[in-house]
């Protein structure tokens, strides 16, 4: 795009009529259009005075701090909340009117225009009703789009704005890497969205709150971004903006993924974060890859069969890694000693279908691992059953029967000492959203509490990861094959725009169907996603297979300034990825990435064949 002389002149006066004067108060590249945003955002609550048509008069001014462009939600006060034990009034039930939008403030009071809710009850806004903006944390999805400007660029625009964002404590910063997905398959283009096309399905409400769409460009040869805020009630944007990208930013280093934002020194490869080299593709070839680079690779076992599920601790009492895993037939269990695979033990049981999971635990606390089993046959159905080790032989511990058995961390140290139990379901498999906590008492494995879970989890290619200092969540693959990384309570935080996972057990359910013929559904599993700590940071990195995308291809996905970002990594390795699994030990600074590689004898039906087992050495 090219602006004549005389309208470049006036958009250049524009611009320094709106960030001017902030920009000669804050030294900050994004400082004026911080200010604005959170100036939409003041604590204010007041009352609807008066109200009629499309417009509603407040009883809340330029005295509250109220500007033109603020929307605040309206709400309809019903009958008290009572304790009913105490009496106390609790405060009183509220419905949902609407949103309005402030276009006029006076000092004492405000007009502003109405938006109905979708599906309300209420009909209209009326006078007493109360409206306000909420007090908490406002959700706010960052939507970057690019029309020729450089992911790093962009990347690093994104540090600063977030970083800003973020010090003003008022707001919950999301990815919008799902509304982008979405986008590039209705064949959205950038600057259609800057109208607001494209954000607001039809029929349906958007998958945000608010949405700060950055659509990066280059204006005379500089990297330019266009700014829109849009609400979920209304696809008049709140907020519209440009500005071009400080000459202050530059493009972030490659090695630079922690999610610290502060500029690192350039220092030689081998003193680069294991999370750095990772991504920059620093694999060693080998006569199992084709990957080039400075992360060493040895293939510490070569096995005669495919590997379909695996599972990678150091094991609490001896500080050996284990490793178990399974052919669908037998559960084999390995010490991982000095790089090289040394046998446990062997446990099978022919004739009841095919194990589609394996996981180390600690049920009892006495160091020595149990491992918890799924098993599928068509005709029996589900069967899990817990193995332990008595006299240095392995044994069936119990028989759970129809509930899909998952081993979870809850303590973050590396080791799994609990269980989760999702029921079987004949329809959908796994029983949407719902698990139960679960312990061995006598002989019997019971559940002690219900566990709060996302709707769309399953007890397959799922972890625990750490995904800032204090907190951890819960990320898995869903059934389109997208990561999902969720808090304890269910709350949605992130999910990848990229498919990822590929590569499980495929389970055939047989139903009946019309006039007694049986028909065929098919459930997918997935590769257990590996949840650890690259970089020394506190903070964990989540690796999964992506060969739903390519075989041999890793997704990293990892958590900077900007959120949770994904990264593809092509590891040259030559064959499908069955299971990743990682641990660390005290005398290495380094964690160690385990993968079973398979390569099967017919790709088409994912049958025969050999897998190695491919370690990662720390320096």
């Amino acid at each position: 795009m090219r602006l004549s002389k005389t309208r470049w002149m006036v958009f250049t006066l524009l611009l320094v009529a709106v960030f001017g004067h902030a920009g000669a108060q804050t030294t900050v590249p994004f400082g004026s259009l911080v200010e604005r945003l959170q100036g939409l955002f003041p604590k204010v609550e007041g009352e609807v005075i008066e109200a009629g048509g499309s417009q509603a008069t407040l009883s809340v001014g330029k005295r509250d701090g109220l500007q033109p462009g603020v929307e605040m939600i309206v709400v309809r006060q019903g009958r008290e909340l009572k304790h009913p034990k105490t009496g106390q009034v609790l405060g009183r039930a509220e419905e949902d009117v609407g949103r309005v939008v402030v276009s006029e403030v006076q000092e004492q009071y405000s007009i502003a225009n109405v938006r109905v809710a979708d599906g309300s009850t209420a009909g209209e806004v009326r006078a007493g009703d109360h409206a306000r903006v909420s007090t908490g944390k406002i959700p706010l999805t960052l939507l970057p789009l690019s029309s020729g400007v450089k992911d790093a660029q962009i990347e690093a625009v994104l540090q600063e704005l977030t970083a800003e964002l973020n010090r003003t404590g008022r707001f919950q910063l999301l990815m919008g890497d799902a509304v982008n997905v979405r986008l590039t398959e209705s064949g959205v283009k950038p600057d259609d969205v800057l109208e607001g096309k494209g954000l607001y399905p039809p029929g349906g409400r958007p998958s945000f709150d608010y949405l700060l769409a950055v659509v990066f460009k280059r204006v005379q040869n500089k990297p330019y971004m266009d700014v829109r805020l849009f609400s979920s009630t209304g696809s008049a944007p709140l907020l519209t903006t440009a500005m071009f990208v400080p000459p202050s930013i530059k493009a972030a280093p490659v090695e630079r993924f922690s999610s610290d934002p502060r500029p690192r020194p350039e220092a030689p490869s081998k003193s680069r974060s294991f999370l750095a080299r990772l991504l920059g593709g620093q694999l060693e070839a080998g006569a199992y890859s084709s990957g080039e680079g400075s992360i060493p690779l040895k293939e510490v076992a070569r096995l005669g069969f495919p590997v379909l599920t695996m599972d990678v601790a150091v094991s609490p009492k001896d500080g050996i890694p284990r490793v178990v895993l399974s052919d669908g037939d037998a559960v084999f269990m390995y010490r991982l000693v000095n790089q090289a695979f040394e046998p446990d033990w062997t446990y099978s049981v022919r004739g009841f279908g095919a194990i589609f999971s394996v996981q180390l635990v600690d049920l009892d606390g006495d160091g020595i691992f149990e491992v918890a089993v799924n098993r599928w046959h068509p005709k029996v159905e589900l069967s899990s059953y817990i193995i332990a080790v008595k006299d240095g032989r392995p044994r069936q511990l119990v028989d759970v029967g129809q509930t899909i058995l998952y081993a979870v961390d809850e303590r973050g140290d590396g080791v799994k000492r609990t269980l989760w139990g999702q029921r079987y379901s004949p329809e959908t498999f796994f029983t949407p959203g719902q698990a139960q906590r679960m312990s061995v008492k006598d002989g019997k494995l019971v559940a002690d509490r219900d566990v709060r879970l996302p709707s769309t989890f399953r007890a397959t290619g799922a972890t625990f990861a750490k995904v800032d200092k204090q907190n951890r969540a819960v990320a898995y693959i869903d059934q389109y094959n997208r990561l999902m990384v969720a808090s304890p309570e269910g709350v949605e935080l992130w999910r990848s725009g990229s498919p990822v996972g590929g590569g499980g057990f495929v389970i055939e359910v047989t139903r009946k169907w019309v006039a007694g013929a049986d028909r065929s559904v098919f459930f997918k599993t997935e590769p257990v996603p590996l949840a650890i700590d690259l970089d020394g940071d506190g903070i964990d990195e989540i690796v999964a297979p992506q060969n739903v995308v390519k075989e041999g291809l890793l997704a990293v996905i990892f958590k900077g300034p900007a959120g949770f970002r994904l990264q593809s990594l092509n590891s040259g390795f030559e064959g499908v990825i069955t299971a990743l699994g990682g641990f660390k030990t005290e005398d290495s600074a380094q964690p160690t990435l385990v993968a079973a590689v398979v390569r099967y004898n017919s790709v088409l039906f994912k049958r025969g064949g050999e897998t190695q087992i491919i370690m990662t050495i720390p320096d």
